[in-house]
């Protein structure tokens, strides 16, 4: 069964917040923060609790990126999973930004360029939002 998800492109002052992920299925890449969404969660309220979970920064929706999915050969729970995800642009709720990140991942940088290696699903939500 598909496992729903959302993915935040959190960008401020002209770059675009990425997570090294520490757990599986994108474990040490570089990713969009993002997760599961809750049964009888809207979109993008969910978008913004995973933005506050996985970054401590509060967000406000700038707009829809788009959809699209993966196909892992083994997810979260070790077995192959398929994971769409409808993916939002966001700006950080004020002007100080502190990064808190959780379990979920070892690291968070502010990129102004997409990173080689790059996986072609956060590299297509990227370039969407007007990076390169």
């Amino acid at each position: 069964i598909p496992v729903l998800t959302v993915d935040i492109v959190i960008v401020h002052r002209g770059k675009f917040l990425l997570l090294k992920r520490s757990i599986a299925p994108a474990n040490g890449r570089w990713w969009t923060p993002g997760g599961r969404v809750l049964k009888g969660e809207k979109l993008e309220v969910a978008a913004k609790r995973k933005a506050k979970e996985e970054t401590g920064i509060s967000v406000k929706i700038v707009k829809l990126l788009g959809a699209d999915g993966v196909f892992w050969k083994k997810g979260a729970q070790g077995i192959s999973s398929h994971t769409p995800s409808v993916v939002y642009l966001a700006r950080p709720v004020g002007k100080h930004v502190k990064i808190r990140t959780n379990f979920n991942n070892s690291a968070a940088l502010w990129f102004s360029r997409i990173p080689n290696g790059t996986h072609w699903f956060v590299k297509k939500f990227l370039c969407l939002a007007g990076f390169r």
